[in-house]
């Protein structure tokens, strides 16, 4: 709130100075990114400032010190500031008054306050994350990737804006049959041998899908009468038996159990999902509709190539049997595939084709969470983005974010991560050692584009060693003290007022409830940028400076003249509770009241 204001009292003496000198353009078309503000490192220059007049000097062709000796006696005449001051060539230092401390931190406290500043221009954004193929169960990766969409989604929502969570399941191709492969061979061989020919031969060449989880569906098709019947199970024991009559259901029993394990593990994570769309919906041909999802649009964008050289759009052309997309134009390494040689279109259609339907339902923002190894699939999926933009005449902003590999440790030494043959830490087995918010709190303390060691033994400690321990006992703590204060007979009003802060005016109070106002901004920064960490840290710093304060500061004394003072603590202890208790919830981690 007090960036807002800050930025609002310099606009409106900017429009004026502006005015007085003639200039034609506008602030926002001299300062297209708007008025920076920065915070300090240092003491005695202010507690926020400006280096607004060193941008204007080359715009208006005036000193920046000229600029700000001019704007800054205008600046001052605002009840928000109780100073300001010009430093170096032209910065602008301001400190604020104690009325308009007491006013935030009174804004703070308003019940009806959600803490967040919505940005401007609410806009319909798509967020699909997770997306793992319904192959096997979730590992710590996906974790990381669910924890970082969850908490982007609540974030982005907080912001002001409507957002959509989607899971593309990936039920189609290749990897599915191998899946329905790799149960009935389990199958097979909990009730007969099988000889190593006799697998070789089934598996067609491939790599199984291996595990426990893989037996364990096998297990439960031989416990479950009826599942298969009598000519489905005898088919399946028959290596000469057509594949037809039997395989489809091994597949899609596969298929469902595991995508009941995802959805479980999802739930218990407390991840929802809004869309769970199936990519088998891009290759049904719907009634009265010739053609599939994938080649109606791969159709279309034939059809629309003829002029798409002219507007640096990628165009479609025919090479060495195949259909490609030149995607070359807009920055990919090389053109890609769309319809093979022999008539099978390729994933990229098919993705093509899902993206050009989430465009169709009307979203102005499509953001992906793939993992890391997905970088090198950007460029070609911008490139299909803004081929589809063009063709339905209408912008979407596409952005991608990458989610880097997890590591996890125990005792100081690496726990394996080998997928190979099925060994792999889950995500439901971390939840069960380590707890959600735990869990949670340890994906979101580094940045999604860095990789990640995770600390078993860490994240299960109940101490201040542990982030989420830390940030969680400062709201623990701030709710003992109301307690407390209950115990002492001082009623904690539902509304607090200007005069009930009064007392307030100790720098370190200063500093507590400049950095809470902060909260809004992070806010909106991390809906900007797709950086959920700041969230993380921000929280982190606001609960390390609440944990000095307490001990540095008497906050419910029992002389009777310090009565105002107490109030005024209190008041501003409810505040940190709050804030605190908002940036939880929007990682999606509990804030409890004892500990």
């Amino acid at each position: 709130m007090l960036e807002i204001w800050v930025r609002d009292a310099i606009s409106d003496v900017l429009r004026s100075y502006l005015k007085d000198i003639g200039q034609e353009n506008d602030i926002a078309t001299l300062l297209p990114k708007g008025i920076r503000l920065e915070f300090p490192k240092k003491e005695g220059f202010g507690e926020i400032s400006t280096p607004l007049a060193m941008h204007l000097s080359p715009l208006l062709k005036i000193s920046p010190r000229k600029i700000a000796e001019t704007l800054s006696p205008a600046l001052a005449s605002f009840p928000l500031f109780r100073s300001v001051d010009i430093a170096g060539p032209g910065y602008l230092n301001f400190t604020f008054s104690e009325e308009s401390i007491r006013e935030t931190l009174r804004k703070i406290l308003d019940p009806h306050s959600d803490l967040v500043v919505p940005e401007e221009g609410k806009r319909r954004i798509l967020l699909e994350f997770v997306s793992a193929n319904p192959t096997g169960p979730l590992h710590v990766g996906h974790g990381r990737g669910a924890a970082y969409g969850d908490a982007l989604s609540r974030v982005l929502k907080a912001a002001g804006h409507d957002v959509t969570t989607e899971y593309y399941i990936n039920d189609a191709g290749n990897q599915m049959e191998m899946l329905g492969r790799s149960t009935c061979l389990a199958w097979r061989k909990l009730q007969r041998t099988v000889s190593e020919s006799e697998e070789t031969d089934f598996l067609k060449g491939a790599t199984p899908y291996k595990g426990d989880y893989i037996r364990e569906i096998a297990q439960e098709m031989i416990d479950t009468p009826g599942l298969l019947s009598v000519e489905e199970a005898r088919a399946a024991l028959d290596p000469e038996a057509p594949e037809s009559s039997y395989l489809s259901r091994f597949t899609e029993f596969s298929q469902d159990r595991i995508m009941d394990g995802i959805r479980e593990d999802l739930r218990q994570f407390g991840v929802p999902f809004d869309v769970f769309f199936s990519e088998k919906v891009l290759h049904e041909k719907k009634e009265g509709e010739g053609s599939d999802a994938i080649s109606r649009w791969i159709g279309r964008i034939r059809e629309a190539s003829a002029d798409a050289r002219e507007h640096s759009v990628p165009d479609v052309y025919e090479s060495d049997g195949a259909l490609w997309l030149r995607t070359t134009v807009l920055g990919d390494d090389k053109d890609r595939v769309l319809l093979r040689s022999d008539g099978r279109l390729t994933y990229f259609a098919a993705d093509i084709a899902y993206h050009a339907l989430k465009m169709e339902r009307g979203f102005d923002v499509l953001i992906d969470v793939w993992g890391a190894d997905h970088h090198g699939y950007i460029p070609r999926m911008d490139a299909a983005v803004r081929t589809l933009s063009r063709l339905l005449d209408r912008p979407v902003e596409f952005r991608v974010a990458l989610i880097q590999l997890v590591s996890l440790v125990r005792d100081g030494r690496p726990v394996s991560m080998s997928t190979r043959g099925g060994e792999f830490v889950t995500l439901r087995e971390v939840l069960d050692e380590v707890g959600n918010d735990a869990t949670r709190f340890s994906y979101l303390t580094r940045s999604h584009e860095s990789s990640l060691e995770f600390d078993l033994n860490k994240a299960k400690e109940r101490s201040m060693d542990n982030p989420v321990y830390y940030v969680q006992y400062a709201h623990a703590r701030v709710k003992s003290l109301l307690r407390q204060a209950d115990a002492r007979g001082l009623p904690i009003p539902s509304v607090w007022t200007a005069a009930d802060l009064e007392s307030l005016g100790e720098p370190a109070e200063r500093d507590l409830v400049r950095f809470l106002d902060r909260f809004s901004m992070i806010v909106n920064d991390v809906s900007r940028s797709l950086e959920v960490h700041p969230l993380t840290e921000y929280l982190t710093d606001l609960a390390g400076r609440y944990h000095h304060f307490y001990f540095h500061h008497r906050i419910l004394s029992q002389e009777p003249q310090d009565r105002s003072l107490t109030f005024a603590r209190i008041a501003l202890s409810v505040a940190v509770g709050r804030v605190l208790e908002k940036g939880l919830g929007l990682l999606g981690i509990s804030a409890p009241d004892v500990m």
